[in-house]
């Protein structure tokens, strides 16, 4: 008795089932087809977000005195002339503080004015324009300054295609061919350069030297001396490098290396890897550079391109220990070697060698 109702509960069970997913099937084939072939059913992994990208304050500095020297080339008329942007006074109005630019000639719809008022609106994340014509009080983007629907910020990419650290380009009409702008931001320091596309040519402002900051990058020649003989001048712009040290310490039958990565600027640090691998160490000989032994060898990493930044100020250590053999497990003659650590960033960063006498 127990058995057989069990029987018909299983088979109430499967009715109930096949009803519903009949019903199912006849809904479903009852859709209009604009709705059936809309991809209702599409799953998430197909639904793709775009990355909206804003310029952080610090990519065009704002503090009463700074200055940039370009090098503007035209290639219409074949002239080069020099072109100072600076900023000239930092007017309270209405309880807001602007920065009072003498002129910004690369930034679309600015080309011919004068005392523009700007500061960044943290809100918004956005660099913004006070318009004296307006109404009273009323601010504007600067970018982009002239209505442009298809302008935006992206990543600024090097020569092999990856994005570089620290480094933003806005741009207008990226699809289109021989026509628009870039313009180049590094941050801390401000634009790099701007180029810009027409049917008859081309124009192009380079960055030469600037006072940013308090701190002179670039060209000296730019720049008078200190009293004391000595340039101020920095010789780089980027702040994309950091500083990386190896420390060896050996014992009786191994050593321990411990590479150190530190970030001595007051700006984060970004590093894009192509795998899961940050770091590596390898050793070997010092008269004929021959490898002996590397600490990657046999090790498996994920092939994924990832992105990590360094904070200001802050330091990555990485440690291994090397137990004094070759990566065939062979133990290694007398000599002299040398131990190399690396930061295996897409753009990978080598520490100096350290000399190891053996035994």
């Amino acid at each position: 008795m127990v058995l057989f109702y069990q029987i018909i509960k299983k088979k109430c069970v499967f009715e109930f089932i096949f009803s519903f997913w009949w019903v199912f099937v006849q809904i479903g084939n009852g859709l209009p087809p604009t709705l059936k072939d809309s991809g209702l059913q599409e799953s998430a992994d197909a639904i793709e977000v775009e990355e909206v990208i804003f310029l952080d304050p610090d990519y065009l500095p704002l503090q009463l005195g700074n200055r940039w020297i370009y090098e503007r080339i035209d290639s219409r008329f074949k002239r080069t002339e020099r072109v100072k942007i600076e900023i000239i006074a930092r007017p309270i109005i209405r309880w807001t503080t602007y920065y009072a630019f003498n002129q910004l000639p690369f930034v679309p719809g600015l080309e011919g004015k004068r005392n523009l008022l700007i500061r960044y609106d943290q809100s918004t994340q956005r660099f913004v324009r006070l318009i004296p014509e307006g109404q009273e009080g009323e601010e504007v983007p600067l970018f982009p300054a002239d209505g442009s629907t298809d302008a935006n910020f992206d990543h600024s990419l090097g020569g092999a295609g990856y994005p570089v650290a620290n480094r933003r380009s806005y741009l207008t009409c990226s699809d289109c061919d021989n026509i628009g702008l870039e313009i180049v931001f590094d941050r801390g320091l401000g634009v790099m350069e701007v180029g810009t596309f027409f049917d008859w040519g081309s124009e192009f402002f380079r960055l030469k030297s600037a006072l940013v900051n308090g701190e002179m990058f670039g060209d000296t020649s730019y720049w008078e001396e200190r009293s004391d003989g000595q340039s101020r001048s920095k010789p780089v712009f980027t702040q994309t490098n950091p500083l990386i040290s190896l420390h060896v310490e050996k014992k009786k039958k191994e050593v321990e290396l411990l590479l150190s990565v530190k970030n001595t600027t007051k700006y984060f640090l970004g590093f894009n890897f192509l795998s899961s691998q940050t770091y590596d160490f390898f050793v070997r000989e010092k008269d004929s550079d021959f490898e002996v032994w590397r600490w990657s060898k046999g090790n498996f990493f994920t092939q994924v391109v990832r992105s990590q930044a360094l904070l200001p100020q802050k330091e990555w250590k990485f440690k291994v220990v090397w137990n004094l053999k070759d990566n065939e497990r062979n133990e290694l003659k007398l000599g002299v070697y040398e131990v190399v650590g690396i930061l295996t960033s897409q753009i990978p960063r080598q520490s100096s060698s350290v000399e190891i006498i053996l035994p």
